[in-house]
């Protein structure tokens, strides 16, 4: 929800930087994650961003916005879309994982799902002059 309002044609931002409970769950269970990234989602829409809907839409979670694309209408505009996935994080299974644990597999995702975005940004061409931001 939080890149919903954050993002725009002009700048990438993720959100990451407190999300951290799919590494636990990953940790308790033993399974691996793929990191990816889809170039194209932020630019195919406009949506927003200020004003009461974007408000009550932070506050209750859910998206209450206007949103608007090709011919200022709610289609998506024919921007190109990348989805890109890594290698999968081999993460061991820990019953209890500490926060130790938590930050460093969460380190080795955000920073693969940087190098994805670095990468493959120019294969995108209104990607190729943004910037990721992880918030």
């Amino acid at each position: 929800m939080a890149e919903l309002f954050m993002s725009s044609r002009q700048e990438e931002r993720l959100y990451l930087n407190n999300r951290k409970g799919f590494i636990k769950l990953a940790l308790r269970e033993g399974v691996d994650i793929v990191p990816i990234y889809l170039f194209g989602n932020t630019s195919v829409l406009s949506v927003i961003k200020n004003g009461p809907l974007a408000a009550m839409s932070r506050k209750l979670k859910l998206s209450f916005t206007w949103f608007w694309g090709k011919y200022n209408l709610p289609i998506p505009r024919d921007d190109k879309l990348l989805y890109v996935a890594g290698k999968p994080i081999e993460i061991p299974k820990i019953a209890e994982p500490t926060q130790e644990d938590i930050d460093k597999y969460h380190k080795i995702y955000t920073d693969e799902v940087v190098r994805l975005f670095y990468t493959y940004k120019h294969e995108v061409p209104l990607y190729a002059n943004k910037t990721l931001f992880i918030e």
